[in-house]
């Protein structure tokens, strides 16, 4: 195994200096210091990863009592696992201490195992020999039996360890007794630590090592959860050593700005009802035989050939995680018939003949690693564009200038996802990118699978203590319950006579914990949204309430399988708290108090429930029955109903796929309402009313001049006090049924009435109700002629742009630098409640956009920066010169 950085250094001694089988690795010292003296450019620690060393060194080196345990905190992407090693190969392995790495998957305990390449040359002082172990109940990783009191480092899997120290195994007996107190504990991923099986750990590593230090290392120490927070602080009771966020690590250009984006291949897997329901909680990866179908289709692979070579210019330094070899192949080929020699592939020897003449040539392992490595030397030297790769990548791998992440299919693997984004999360500053774009592509599912999410920013806050943990519910969830529901419907060509808001829940449980893959060590952390209908708020208020009675010890192990819960006690609680449910809404009631059950045994606490705030404002029976008193014709109705699905503070696009199944869902309404008789209209007992008089064309003239002095006389949106151009707006227009009450007027200039148009926007409020930012930035004209030497167009022009954009007043204050009409510095404050990062994506859109304006009228620019800032944080967003 070999790093896999490109050094080019006099190589001193032979492979000699290092005994090895895969996973036991013994170093000769002298050897690796002399090479790595040698090396005329050895990697070396960043800026945050020394401030972490010296906060480390910190409680290593203090006289304290124990216990001793504190937690690092870096983002993905800002190497904890280097900066780990770099510290214990510096201080502790140098001074004679053992280390215990700890960690949940076979990916984690090989990355860390493979720094020690790199490392080993920094232990200092007289030890000659460095022996590294790996070790996990699943091949090929050493069994624990093959621990000996001579390893310097052992790396372990959480399970084996669990189960070998609760069973006082011999060989991890006798290498904690070798020890002699001087033993460091890692544990990676340490915000799992607080489960039951974990707790128990370190208590009993501490009971037969008093002495221990105990260092966490985590991207996420944040809960929901006083109960989980408070074991967390009592396991590493020096709190976090060392914390530094993403978006610090972005702003100073050693991280790259992840720009997420979702590619919909239209594929619809088929997934066997019964396989699907034996693969249900094992918590595994999709089944091979899915994985495989994806794979192989022809159309679906095409799509994602089409989606790089359609972005080229865009996506620029491209890797491709693909699943199967024959998919790698196709991909690298298809990819090199747009452009000869622009991508390579990476995989595994397949003893099995493969389809292609170059996939055959790999008649050996011993070939196939040759090619892998020549392709990657040709992937990071620049001669290939895209490097296509079967899973290869995601284990420690450094590609700096990757700009592009192709995740060709979802995965409910969390570490898996992580580690495959982490390839190309480096940023300018030590030699990547400004940004990575990550390219997920998405398959039409029928039913709902707990997919894995990456959220860049949500890896905490900077804070001196743990903080709670805030996540939106899933959305997506109500999707995949009402399209189910209206194919069936127009299947059978029969509309449902229940109330719409029948089908969307009231709100949602958030079960969390730990879960062992089914047949392997694995653990996977596991976020469950557990959907409540109206009709079942009481029923899980008891069984909460009935699962913090009962002490639930069979769901605390992280292996314990929904099979052996199912006749033990799920179908009990079905009975007892959902036996007068005659047809359930939502899908998964077993899966969803297995889920519960878990959250409960893991925390001793109720799971958090998220209240479905919008749910009256997404009533589709009140919409239909708005539409008919309109008595709108077929065009108007398609207009009017197009306006509703394009509302940005509507979630209609996430509950159904496109307009199409919008209008057909709506149709269906407005039909039972026209034909049935108002009493058979469900619970709600809906009816035809008469149509509400037609309001008055505009406001009177008295109206008119009540409104514009309530508003000062300017344009609410981009501050213009010319009253020639100033225009009375409808917030809700007149055409969407908005009166001429003043609470519904707002004074604009011609321009921005124009660019409103018929949506609904409020200026007379100063934050927005958007729950998430706009895809676009709307730029409206850019000052031109003279005025490009206007500051106050110039703070027009934002104002109008940004406030669009936020679809409110959004902007409190605009200044602009002057220097002999040389722009340098403008700032822009926004009002609380509007978050300026948001803006961050259309950085360089309105740069150019500033930049191209003042260039046409002869206006010289040296603009260096523009600054947004809403309290209490900060964004840089646009910055050139």
């Amino acid at each position: 195994r070999r790093h896999d950085r490109t050094v080019h250094i006099h190589w001193i001694g032979n492979m000699a200096d290092i005994k090895t089988s895969r996973f036991y690795t013994v170093y000769d010292l002298k050897i690796r210091r002399q090479i790595r003296q040698a090396d005329p450019h050895p990697r070396a620690p960043f800026p945050h990863q020394q401030e972490a060393h010296v906060e480390i060194g910190k409680l290593y080196q203090a006289k304290i009592a124990p216990p001793r345990g504190g937690i690092l905190v870096l983002p993905t992407g800002a190497g904890k696992t280097f900066t780990a090693l770099h510290f214990l190969c510096s201080k502790p392995l140098s001074e004679g201490y053992k280390v215990l790495w700890l960690a949940h998957t076979h990916h984690l305990l090989e990355q860390a195992a493979s720094y020690f390449d790199d490392l080993a040359g920094l232990i200092k002082g007289a030890k000659e020999k460095l022996s590294v172990r790996v070790v996990s109940g699943t091949p090929p990783n050493l069994p624990i039996h093959t621990i000996k009191p001579d390893d310097d480092v052992v790396i372990c899997s959480l399970q084996s360890a669990a189960n070998a120290i609760a069973r006082s195994h011999p060989k991890l007996e006798a290498f904690l007794n070798a020890t002699a107190g001087k033993l460091i504990v890692v544990f990676d991923e340490a915000h799992h630590a607080p489960a039951p099986t974990y707790r128990t750990l370190i208590d009993d590593l501490r009971n037969r090592c008093p002495e221990l230090f105990l260092l966490g290392l985590t991207a996420t120490p944040i809960y929901n959860n006083e109960q989980k927070q408070g074991w967390l602080l009592k396991l590493f009771p020096q709190n976090i050593l060392y914390q530094v966020s993403p978006q610090i690590l972005m702003a100073k250009k050693i991280l790259a700005r992840p720009v997420l984006e979702t590619a919909p291949t239209e594929y619809e897997p088929t997934f066997d009802e019964r396989a699907f329901q034996e693969w249900t909680a094992t918590y595994r990866d999709l089944p091979e035989a899915v994985i495989s179908q994806l794979a192989t289709n022809q159309n679906r692979n095409d799509a994602i050939v089409s989606r790089y070579v359609s972005n080229r210019e865009k996506y620029g330094k491209t890797i491709i995680f693909a699943d199967r070899w024959y998919q790698c192949v196709y991909l690298c080929a298809a990819l090199n018939r747009q452009k000869k020699g622009s991508a390579g592939a990476v995989f595994a020897f397949v003893a099995a003949t493969p389809g292609s003449v170059d996939a055959r040539n790999r008649s050996t392992a011993a070939e196939a690693d040759r090619e892998n490595a020549k392709a990657i030397l040709d992937f990071k030297e620049g001669r290939l564009d895209v490097l296509v790769n079967v899973r290869m990548l995601t284990e420690g791998s450094d590609f700096p200038k990757v700009q592009t992440v192709f995740l060709t299919r979802q995965t409910t693997s969390s570490n898996l996802l992580t580690q495959m984004v982490g390839r190309g999360l480096r940023g300018t500053a030590v030699g990547g990118t400004e940004k990575l774009y990550v390219v997920s592509f998405i398959d039409d599912w029928k039913r709902h699978i707990n997919f894995a999410g990456y959220d860049p920013l949500y890896e905490g806050p900077v804070a001196s203590t743990l903080v709670p943990s805030v996540k939106r519910p899933p959305l997506e969830l109500v999707s995949i319950e009402l399209v189910r529901r209206l194919s069936e419907e127009m299947a059978s060509g029969i509309t449902s006579p229940e109330p719409y808001k029948t089908f969307l829940p009231v709100g949602w449980y958030l079960a969390e914990y730990s879960a062992a893959r089914s047949d392997e060590e694995e653990v996977e952390p596991v976020c469950r949204w557990v959907m409540v209908f109206d009709n079942e708020i009481e029923q899980y208020e008891r069984l909460i309430s009935a699962l913090l009675l009962d002490k639930l010890e069979s769901f605390q192990s992280d292996a314990v399988q929904m099979s052996e819960a199912r006749q033990a006690c799920l179908s009990d609680w079905k009975d007892r708290f959902f036996s007068d449910q005659t047809e359930r809404v939502g899908s998964g009631l077993e899966e969803d108090l297995f889920g519960l059950a878990r959250h409960v045994a893991h925390h001793q606490q109720a799971p958090r429930f998220f209240p479905f705030d919008e749910r009256d404002k997404h009533d589709l029976d009140d919409i239909a029955q708005n539409c008919l008193s309109k008595r709108l014709d077929d065009y108007a109705k398609k207009d009017f109903l197009l306006a509703e699905f394009e509302r940005t503070d509507r979630f209609w696009k996430v509950f159904y796929n496109d307009f199409h199944h919008f209008w057909s869902d709506l149709a269906g309404r407005i039909t039972r309402l026209l034909i049935e008789p108002a009493d058979r209209q469900g619970p709600s007992n809906r009816g035809i009313t008469r149509p509400e008089p037609h309001p008055e064309d505009e406001p009177s003239d008295e109206v008119k001049k009540k409104v514009k002095k309530r508003d000062n006389f300017k344009c609410l949106c981009c501050g213009n006090t010319k009253k020639r151009q100033l225009e009375i707006d409808h917030i809700v227009p007149r055409w969407l049924g908005g009166g001429n009450d003043p609470d519904n007027l707002q004074t604009l200039c011609e321009a921005c009435n124009r660019a409103k148009g018929i949506k609904i926007m409020s200026f007379r409020t100063n934050q927005t109700v958007l729950t998430s930012p706009p895809a676009a930035l709307t730029l409206l004209e850019a000052p031109q002629g003279t005025k490009a030497k206007d500051p106050a167009e110039w703070e027009m022009f934002l104002r109008q742009s940004i406030n669009f954009f936020f679809g409110c007043a959004a902007v409190n204050h605009v200044e602009i630098g002057q220097r002999q009409m040389m722009y340098r510095r403008w700032n822009v404050w926004l009002f609380t409640g509007n978050d300026a990062r948001w803006l961050d994506p259309h950085r360089s859109e309105l740069a150019r956009t500033i930049r191209e304006a003042c260039d046409h009228a002869g206006n010289k620019v040296a603009l260096e920066e523009i600054i947004f800032q809403s309290s209490p944080q900060q964004w840089v967003v646009s910055q050139f010169t």
